[in-house]
């Protein structure tokens, strides 16, 4: 019975990651919002910018009061508010009302279901938790792979209003029965097993945890909200191809997290830290070198960056428990996930700036160049003190 309630609860977290994920599909929608409200490239990003800071936002005050007895009332909580943004923003009638349900609504919403599956799996499955976490978050990151083609083709025969109304609808009559699956289960703590031991403490701050993620967030983040508009409006690629391009990108960010999720288990934090920018400074020469000249080093460029994005979304986790324990992981967590809000802001206001002002990514993949070889640096120097976790 237990086993089958444990296979259950990784399976419905999975799926429920499935559907919030996709937030990160705005790209898709964004050039439809940017024609209907006449906006600008810096503005037509505010609404993934408010839905992102608000989903951490949310995350830290979740963190903070999340308990056994409550997990239900704030999963349905959640659901509610991500189902009605959706439906909301197809009858908004101004980019305020927009911004207001697209933006805050299902930011809130998200931010509150998020941390649930993540929190429960790792007392059910103590002794490879990073890479259970990976399998649920890869839920989150595969959004994309369904949801970009499908967005695609409701847009096209249905109007991107009727898209918002469909996928509210869809997302209640789904996510609420799941909300009664996924109440928290408090594991006994005797259950632990003895394959999970810190063999020497993780000797980084917590004010460097928090600057990796804010700087990884950042690119992270901004290359996703960019990857359609970039793809189709910059480098005129067939929309079609860029929708199918995104359900790689997609896959790609989804099966990084239970990669890095093992990576953490085995090699460690710096490990997988070192890995992570080297591969995203490979992505910003392969973008600067290409600048869309050809659609399959744009798919390999860009599938880095959402690769990488979700390797931190496995590596902050793991990191939390191992440092701050089972115990005030809840607290620490929802706390160093604002880094993610203010990665969003960070994101979307350079690279709208940098495409309004230059009208040319060439500088976008220079920052990251300068961000990504500084803070690697960095990371060197702080290396020396080695930790290994097994």
């Amino acid at each position: 019975m237990k086993k089958s309630y444990n296979i259950l609860y990784l399976s419905m977290s999975v799926l429920l990651m499935l559907m919030i994920g996709a937030v990160y599909t705005f790209s898709v929608f964004r050039p439809h919002i940017q024609h209907i409200y006449s906006l600008s490239t810096l503005e037509s990003g505010y609404p993934y910018m408010m839905s992102l800071f608000f989903y951490a936002f949310s995350m830290m005050v979740t963190g903070r009061i999340l308990k056994p007895k409550n997990t239900f009332v704030i999963l349905m909580t959640g659901t509610l508010m991500i189902g009605l943004g959706w439906i909301l923003s197809g009858l908004s009638q101004s980019f305020i009302g927009f911004l207001l349900s697209y933006g805050v609504l299902i930011g809130i919403g998200v931010g509150m279901v998020y941390g649930i599956p993540i929190r429960g799996i790792q007392d059910i499955y103590p002794a490879k938790k990073g890479f259970f976490m990976g399998i649920i978050l890869l839920g989150f990151g595969l959004s994309t792979l369904v949801v970009a083609p499908l967005s695609t083709y409701l847009i096209e025969t249905v109007g991107i209003k009727s898209t918002f109304y469909i996928y509210g609808i869809a997302f209640l009559v789904m996510a609420i029965p799941f909300s009664w699956i996924l109440k928290y289960r408090k594991i006994d703590t005797h259950q632990v097993s003895t394959e999970t031991q810190i063999v020497s403490p993780l000797s980084i701050t917590g004010k460097q945890i928090y600057l990796y993620f804010v700087i990884a967030t950042t690119i992270g983040l901004m290359m996703i909200g960019l990857s359609y508009y970039i793809g189709v409006e910059v480098y005129e690629f067939d929309p079609w191809r860029v929708a199918l391009s995104m359900s790689f990108f997609a896959f790609m960010n989804g099966i990084s997290r239970p990669l890095f999720g093992l990576l953490m288990d085995r090699k460690g934090f710096y490990y997988s830290v070192k890995l992570s920018f080297m591969l995203m400074m490979i992505g910003a020469i392969i973008s600067m070198l290409n600048r869309g000249t050809h659609l399959a080093l744009f798919m390999i460029s860009y599938s880095i960056f959402w690769f990488n994005l979700g390797a931190w979304l496995a590596i902050i986790p793991a990191t939390v428990r191992i440092k701050y324990g089972s115990e005030n992981y809840s607290k620490v967590y929802g706390y160093i996930f604002t880094g993610y809000g203010i990665g969003a802001i960070l994101g979307t206001l350079l690279s709208g700036f940098i495409m309004d002002f230059f009208g040319d990514t060439f500088y976008i993949y220079l920052i990251i160049m300068i961000m990504i070889g500084s803070l690697f640096m960095y990371v060197l120097k702080t290396s020396k003190i080695k930790t290994i976790i097994s």
